[in-house]
C-alpha cells in the first residue's frame, strides 16, 4: 500500500512539473507558413552555418523542478503552431524564485545513565526557475 501511495505522488509530481511550463510563439508579420512537426525542430545555442530566415521569437518559462530539455520540448511545440524549423537560443536564465527552508530535526539517544540530544537544523536552498528566449528560423532553400 505503501508503495502504491509513493508511487502515485510521484507520477502526480511528474505530470504536475511538466504541467506548469508555458511557452508561447509569436510570428513576425508578413510570414505565413503552414504548421510544423514538433519532432523535426530543432534547438541550436549557437547560430547555424546554414542559411535561413527569422519568422519569429518563442519564450518559456518552467519551475525549478522542471528540467531544460522538457522545457525546450514545449517550445518546439509552440514553434510548430507557427510554421518554424529550428530555434536559436538567445537567452538561457535562471532567476531567483524563493527559498526552500527543510524542516529541523532532533533525537534523543539514550545510553546506560546519559540521554544524548541531536539536533540539526533546517537547511536552505535557492529555488530557480528556468526561462529561455528564443528566434524561430526557417531555412532558406536556394
Amino acid at each position: 500500500m505503501r508503495k502504491a501511495t509513493i508511487c502515485l505522488c510521484l507520477i502526480f509530481l511528474l505530470c504536475f512539473s511538466i504541467s506548469c511550463i508555458t511557452s508561447k510563439a509569436y510570428r513576425y508579420p508578413g510570414f505565413i507558413v503552414s504548421p510544423t512537426n514538433p519532432k523535426q525542430i530543432q534547438v541550436f545555442y549557437l547560430v547555424p552555418s546554414v542559411a535561413f530566415e527569422i519568422i519569429g521569437e518563442v519564450t518559456a518559462k518552467g519551475p525549478a523542478i522542471s528540467t531544460w530539455r522538457e522545457v525546450e520540448n514545449v517550445m518546439r511545440k509552440a514553434v510548430a503552431k507557427i510554421g518554424g524549423q529550428a530555434i536559436i537560443i538567445v537567452r538561457k536564465r535562471e532567476p531567483y524564485v524563493g527559498t526552500y527552508i527543510s524542516p529541523s530535526s532532533g533525537e534523543f539517544f539514550v545510553y546506560g545513565n546519559y540521554v544524548y540530544y541531536t539536533y540539526r537544523p533546517g537547511m536552505r536552498f535557492r529555488v530557480r526557475a528556468k526561462n529561455l528566449l528564443g528566434v524561430v528560423i526557417r531555412w532558406k532553400i536556394e
